[in-house]
């Protein structure tokens, strides 16, 4: 594995940029927990506290340095898309080593597909850049800050349970800062949904 951070996009700042994420319920926390567990103590492989898991539904363009009207207005265009939209029920996997991270990944369906979009209308309605959607929905527990050994953490990850099923009814506007020497990424609240 090799350090997220020095392979991630550069942002134009390391603070305020303008994310929509769903976190998982605190029923989910406890298989999380144990997920984690597993790769506890791995060098170059902090773990992300449980306070910082998230689902990224998107990235926006935006950074929080907007005015007031601005901000209230992105809010706005988020209400009208989000409006009507079911929680998302996904199917999660147990954790997966990648080159940079270790994440949980949930099968995408018509409910994440239609948040998804929602979010990307909103975000183009305000009129900011619309980035790229994730991959897949995906929680990363650990993200390598340098050299990981592979095939460690691949032992410690064998036989991983599934998270299994992980309801998503809340959606929140946040603003995040990235954490190289930490590790993980962290946020402030600006506003939230319910589904």
């Amino acid at each position: 594995m090799r350090s997220f951070f020095d392979h991630m996009t550069p942002w134009t700042q390391p603070d305020g940029s303008l994310h929509v994420y769903a976190l998982p319920d605190d029923d989910v926390q406890e298989r999380l927990d144990e997920a984690a567990a597993r790769i506890d103590g791995v060098p170059n492989l902090p773990l992300s506290p449980a306070s910082w898991r998230h689902f990224t539904v998107r990235r926006l363009s935006q950074f929080d340095d907007l005015k007031h009207a601005e901000l209230s207005r992105l809010a706005q265009c988020l209400t009208d898309e989000l409006e009507g939209l079911s929680p998302v029920d996904l199917t999660v996997g147990g954790p997966q080593l990648h080159d940079v991270a270790v994440a949980v990944e949930g099968a995408p369906n018509a409910e994440w597909d239609a948040l998804v979009a929602a979010v990307g209308r909103a975000a183009s309605s305000f009129g900011g850049e619309v980035l790229d959607p994730p991959y897949a929905p995906h929680l990363s527990l650990a993200y390598a800050t340098g050299d990981v050994d592979s095939a460690e953490v691949r032992r410690r990850l064998e036989g991983a349970p599934e998270i299994g099923s992980v309801r998503l009814n809340t959606v929140h506007l946040v603003s995040v800062t990235v954490r190289p020497e930490l590790g993980w990424f962290d946020w402030v609240e600006l506003a939230n949904w319910s589904l």
